[in-house]
């Protein structure tokens, strides 16, 4: 308490007493008349209301209690003075987490799961459920809630800020993983999960090595409702229990393979590098007015061991999800500066190469260095470098894209905007941007010419490039129809199957050698 509540304190309490002692005089000496009856009364109060004041502050000292290392009541002692905590009440806190490891209880969690399926169906959003059972030995039953406290600890940090984990007994917790991609990915923190367990606990200077079984049930496609979710989930860690320790089943076996595939596939890929299985296809883009070979794009193939060769939708969102697309990123970029400056040394006419960069390699710490690198190895001259981002990527944090846009014009490198026309950048935010070119979407130009509306899009696409200044390219040409089309609107460079597959390094070589030999189109 402060000097002034000590102060009020001692003022009420005294004036309390001689107020009782005043009323009982006037009863003793048989003169009693109303003002003594509510001097008594008053008095009553006032002593009441001094020791209710004095026993509330101090069990307000005994009811603090700690999440990790910090406050959870709604009082706050500091310097002897107690505040209200806005952020959480006590009385909330203590309805709602386990006062042991300071988790949400099986209550809030029915809570949040609920919220979280009504505001899943109304976005069409993915949940997914983990329920967690732990095989504790016998032999440390005596330290079930240490363990089961330090498991909770590390089963957090593994987990996004978004999720939500309940201990539901000292061998089960419970988690919700909240808006996934798709539901493969909730094998990701399962595998976490495993692994936090079989390397073991730490409790009182002594190892435990745990078992661990998993069941995972998705929602909408296991259950909608929360009794459904959770009667599912219950039955796919059966299922895991009777194949093995340390194990993760979904509740559909369609979703089990498809995550097995992928946690698989995530760990075959962090070797691919070494293992020389990865290679880069190049697809010719050609010039409309000339029908030569302007430029090509370099596009990533796994060869892999067991599957064949694999196109990039199979595994570049496993290489973002782990982070992996930086290191095959650089790879790639460096591969095709190297490939571009042997066809230059070789005689054959210069053309550019371009690469796509996502979102984390775009705003990447090191983005600017790698690049930097990849020119001063390969001795590539930066014209006949171009990357290509989308304009999701742009929009991502559009002052930190148009920094680091600068920052590549000034190297010297060529810019392309890939998927033009499927992002959100307004015309104002889009004509401040240092850009070369702009590429329209595939998904416009394979409309053309039986979609009326696709047709007119790409038509004035193509006009409002050429009207900031900038050069355009179709991507996505598949038919005699598309390239007439896109050629009558003035479009200066076209790309797509119709033209040329990506091929291979080699194969690429035999189309520069015709142009550059016998000065022949390709087109």
């Amino acid at each position: 308490m402060t000097r002034w509540n000590k102060l009020l304190l001692v003022v009420c309490l005294s004036l309390g007493v001689l107020i009782l002692i005043g009323a009982l005089s006037g009863v003793f000496y048989k003169t009693m008349s109303s003002y003594a009856l509510l001097g008594l009364v008053a008095s009553f109060v006032l002593i009441a209301l001094s020791v209710y004041y004095a026993f509330i502050i101090k069990k307000i000292n005994f009811l603090n209690i700690r999440d990790n290392e910090h406050l959870i009541s709604p009082f706050k002692i500091e310097d002897n003075e107690i505040k209200y905590d806005t952020r959480k009440t006590y009385f909330y806190k203590f309805a709602h987490y386990d006062k042991f490891i300071s988790l949400p209880n099986p209550v809030l969690f029915n809570e949040i799961l609920n919220k979280s399926i009504s505001h899943a169906k109304r976005h069409q959003k993915i949940l997914a459920l983990l329920i967690v059972q732990i095989s504790i030995p016998h032999s440390e039953a005596s330290m079930n809630e240490s363990i089961a406290k330090e498991l909770g600890q590390r089963f957090s940090k593994v987990l996004r800020n978004e999720d939500v984990i309940s201990m539901l007994d000292h061998e089960q917790f419970i988690i919700l993983l909240t808006d996934i991609a798709k539901p493969k990915f909730a094998s990701i923190a399962a595998e976490k999960i495993i692994k936090i367990c079989t390397e073991g606990v730490t409790v009182h200077h002594k190892k435990t090595v745990l078992d661990t079984n998993i069941g995972i049930c998705i929602y909408p496609n296991d259950g909608d409702a929360l009794e459904h979710l959770v009667e599912n989930v219950y039955q796919a860690l059966c299922e895991s229990q009777k194949i093995q320790s340390n194990h993760y089943q979904f509740y559909s076996q369609h979703m089990h393979h498809e995550a097995n595939e992928y946690i698989s596939l995530e760990a075959d890929l962090k070797n691919s590098i070494q293992n020389k299985e990865l290679t880069l296809y190049y697809q010719p883009k050609l010039d409309v007015k000339t029908g030569k070979i302007v430029g090509v794009e370099a596009l990533m193939r796994w060869i892999h061991p067991k599957l064949g060769m694999l196109c990039p939708d199979k595994f570049l969102t496993i290489a973002e999800d782990s982070g992996f697309i930086i290191k095959i990123g650089e790879w790639a970029l460096l591969l095709a500066c190297l490939t571009n400056k042997y066809w230059q040394d070789n005689g054959f006419q210069p053309v550019s190469v371009s690469l796509n960069f996502s979102t984390k390699q775009f705003y990447h710490q090191n983005l600017l260095s790698i690049i930097k690198n990849a020119l001063h190895v390969t001795g590539l001259n930066p014209q006949y470098l171009e990357l290509e981002v989308t304009e999701s990527t742009i929009m991502f944090d559009i002052d930190k894209a148009k920094e680091i846009l600068h920052h590549l014009k000034e190297l010297g490198v060529t810019i392309s905007i890939d998927h033009f026309g499927m992002g959100n950048t307004s015309i104002s935010q889009f004509k401040d941007l240092p850009i070369n070119t702009v590429k329209i979407d595939q998904n416009y130009v394979k409309g053309i010419p039986t979609n009326s509306m696709n047709t007119a899009l790409t038509g004035a696409m193509i006009n409002l490039g050429h009207s900031l200044g900038l050069q355009v390219v179709a991507e996505g040409v598949e038919t005699a129809e598309q390239l007439q089309f896109i050629s009558q609107q003035n479009c200066d460079i076209v790309q797509g199957y119709f033209l040329s597959y990506p091929v291979s390094a080699n194969n690429l070589v035999e189309q520069l050698r015709k142009v550059t030999k016998k000065e022949e189109p390709v087109l």
